[in-house]
Formats: C-alpha cells, sequence, structure tokens
C-alpha cells in the first residue's frame, strides 16, 4: 500500500489567502515550502482512495487523468470536501464514485446545494460495502466541533490511519490504543502552542497542541505523522527549533508530496 500525502497544511494552506504571518510571507518568498489543503491519498491493487478533497484538489490531481476510485471523508469543515465541486458536470463529471462517509455526512451533502447536485446527478454515491479493494474502511469516532455533521478518523485496512481533526486527545480516552494498532498514523498537528493567533482563542478552534501530542504517544512504536498545519505552526518551517523538536522525538513532519510504503 502507498500513501501519498497530497495537502500538509489545515484548511487555507500555505500561504493563506490574504494573510500576513511571518512564515505566509516566508512560503510566498520561497523560504519555505507551500502546502495545500488536508488529503491523503492510498493506492492499493492499482485502485486509488483519496481521504479528505481539499479546496486544492485540482492542484493536488493535476496528473491523473481520472477521478479517484473511492473517497473516504471525515467531516464538513470546509477545507475537508470543498474539492468535490470538480466531481460535478462542471468538471470531470466523475460517475458513480463510492463515498465512505458517516450517515450524518452524506445528508449534509444530500440536502445542502451545491452538493446535492453530485448526488441527484449520480456523480458521488454512498459506499455500499465497508470494503475498498480488498482493504476494510473504518470510520472511527472522533470528538470535534459539530456543526455540520459528526467526526472521524478513517482506517485503511487496519494498517493506516488518518486522524487530520481533533478537539483534544484527553476527550478521546482509546485514543492511544487505536493509534497504537495501527503502522501508520496521520496526526491533527493543527497547533504548536496557544498564542499562535493574536486575535482568535484556540479553545474556541479545537484542536490538540503538538508538544501535548508528541508526549502523550512517545511510547507507541507507530510511525507518527503531524500533518494539518495551521499557517502560523512553526512545524511549517524546516528550519525551526520545533522541527528539530519533533524530529529529534521520533515524529515526522508531514509536506506535501511525502510518500510512504507500508
Amino acid at each position: 500500500m502507498r500513501l501519498t500525502v497530497l495537502g500538509s497544511g489545515q484548511d487555507g494552506g500555505l500561504p493563506q489567502a490574504g494573510a500576513r504571518h511571518r512564515l505566509d510571507d516566508e512560503a510566498r518568498n520561497g523560504e519555505i515550502p507551500e502546502r495545500t489543503g488536508p488529503s491523503l491519498l492510498v493506492e492499493h491493487d492499482g485502485l486509488t482512495l483519496l481521504c479528505d478533497v481539499s479546496a486544492d484538489f485540482r492542484i493536488q490531481w493535476w496528473k491523473r487523468t481520472a477521478p479517484p476510485d473511492a473517497i473516504a471523508l471525515t467531516h464538513a469543515h470546509i477545507g475537508h470536501y470543498a474539492g468535490l465541486v470538480h466531481f460535478g458536470k462542471e468538471a470531470s463529471a466523475a460517475v458513480g464514485v463510492p463515498v465512505y462517509a458517516t450517515e450524518r455526512m452524506m445528508r449534509f451533502l444530500s440536502t445542502n446545494a451545491p452538493w446535492n447536485a453530485l448526488i441527484d446527478g449520480g456523480h458521488l454515491v454512498a459506499a455500499s460495502s465497508t470494503a475498498w479493494s480488498d482493504l476494510d474502511i473504518t470510520l472511527i469516532p472522533v470528538p470535534h466541533r459539530g456543526e455540520y455533521t459528526d467526526t472521524v478518523a478513517v482506517s485503511v485496512g487496519g494498517r493506516a490511519l488518518w486522524l487530520p481533526d481533533i478537539d483534544d486527545w484527553s476527550r478521546w480516552p482509546e485514543a492511544a490504543a487505536v493509534i497504537g494498532e495501527h503502522r501508520l498514523a496521520f496526526l491533527d498537528a493543527t497547533f504548536w502552542s496557544r498564542d499562535e493567533i493574536a486575535h482568535r482563542s484556540i479553545d474556541d478552534i479545537g484542536h490538540p497542541l503538538v508538544p501535548d501530542t508528541m508526549e502523550r504517544f512517545a511510547g507507541l512504536e507507530t510511525r507518527i505523522v503531524l500533518t494539518h498545519l495551521n499557517h502560523t505552526n512553526p512545524l511549517c518551517d524546516p528550519r525551526s527549533p520545533e522541527s528539530a523538536t519533533a524530529h529529534a522525538a521520533g515524529y515526522e513532519v508531514a509536506s506535501d508530496g511525502l510518500v510512504f510504503e507500508i
């Protein structure tokens, strides 16, 4: 199974449109890598599974000449499904692409424009089985702001775990056990510290801090990749002391195009 990080940024990517944080300017100037919105590509037995469809889907998918064979969606925060606009008749005109998602997520797509046109037109269909290729797709509920839908992590064949959004690890007692069952886990690393965003409280946004994540899962044998980096997160800069700290602790920091084989 081959996994490619298509997008390692938080929903708005890096540089974020209109933002003037130091890291945004450094990305614009080519001093640090740009990051697109959160998405993971899984390839197995000649088939493709896309975990979350970011607003940057067209850029992430531009070398490919066919839609993914299946999609898995974690939740309805817009950076995780906005790329679905490219699946309708105005774009690739995909037909019958199976979607692994919760009942609430599928209902959200079915009852809200413009997404309902994708369902009504047969471009996207609810997956009829829990199996993709010969791998089970398991949707694992996790606590995260539920304005529109519930939130899940996606387990692919019990080997890889895609978990880009969660409120706080303390609200999910099973976290270490679930992560530890997988060989490879992509985990929410949106923020490094509480003071990254001056005009908003991180308490209102709901994400664990990276140092807490690293401390909690330090004893696991799972290969952990930190992803979904906000444009303010110092991990966006590979030269930063925070990046050095994460690597020294045995963690990997996702970047667009990073490939894994498991």
